[in-house]
């Protein structure tokens, strides 16, 4: 079984902060079916009985022999319905999410890992809105976290916000809580958008490709704001 793939990671990442070479991020995400078809199934619960374990340990243990820095951004767009830990399959109760994430970080803090930087990353607006949804209620504390992530997407519905546009928005919309915490872009993308079936995929290409070119020119002026 697969923990880390330490040799790809070298070659592709290999980054300390000072040898020129990108530093990794991996994106890790408790599902046993890749966020497909949920139908209210999540591992979560096997998690908490320690089920997995072992498989954490051995993980924390290749990726502590990596050595090099590790931007660990675990379980993703938690605020959601499309993930296997959202609250729509954990009994709307985010403190199961929160008791997961902390079951990991303390084993890798047990292994002896100090090369992880963890990333708490949801998405920009919480799907579907509610009380319980809302990203705030998933934090797992500053204990358990050392990055806010950003994720905001132009799903190319309409007329196109660029991107300084969506993260000025969403920097600001995190400010008021985060305001002494680093904060990096996890992810974004410009969508192909389409009619309300998710129809005629494509339409905007131009306006797509032009829309990632300009992230390419972007400078964001934020006090606080990193991108890898």
């Amino acid at each position: 079984m697969l923990f880390f793939p330490t040799e790809l990671a070298e070659e592709f990442a290999g980054g300390n902060g000072f040898n020129g070479k990108p530093v990794l991020q991996v994106s890790y995400q408790f599902t046993t079916n890749n966020n497909v078809g949920l139908e209210g199934r999540t591992p979560i619960y096997d998690i908490l009985r320690g089920r997995y374990d072992d498989h954490f340990r051995q993980l924390a243990q290749d990726i502590k022999a990596y050595s090099k820095p590790v931007l660990f951004r675990l379980n993703n767009e938690m605020n959601t319905d499309w993930t296997s830990y959202c609250g729509m399959v954990s009994l709307l109760d985010p403190e199961l999410y929160i008791a997961s994430w902390r079951r990991m970080y303390d084993i890798f803090r047990e292994e002896g890992v100090d090369n992880t930087i963890w990333i708490f990353n949801p998405m920009a607006k919480s799907c579907p809105y509610s009380r319980w949804g809302d990203s705030l209620c998933y934090v797992p504390g500053s204990d358990y976290v050392q990055v806010l992530g950003l994720t905001y997407y132009e799903f190319g519905n309409g007329d196109l916000v660029s991107f300084p546009d969506l993260y000025k928005e969403l920097y600001a919309m995190n400010e008021p809580y985060f305001r002494d915490w680093p904060m990096i872009v996890g992810e974004f993308a410009c969508g192909a958008g389409g009619d309300s079936q998710g129809l005629a995929l494509g339409r905007n290409k131009e306006n797509r490709i032009q829309w990632i070119k300009a992230v390419s020119y972007t400078h964001l002026t934020l006090p606080t704001i990193y991108s890898v």
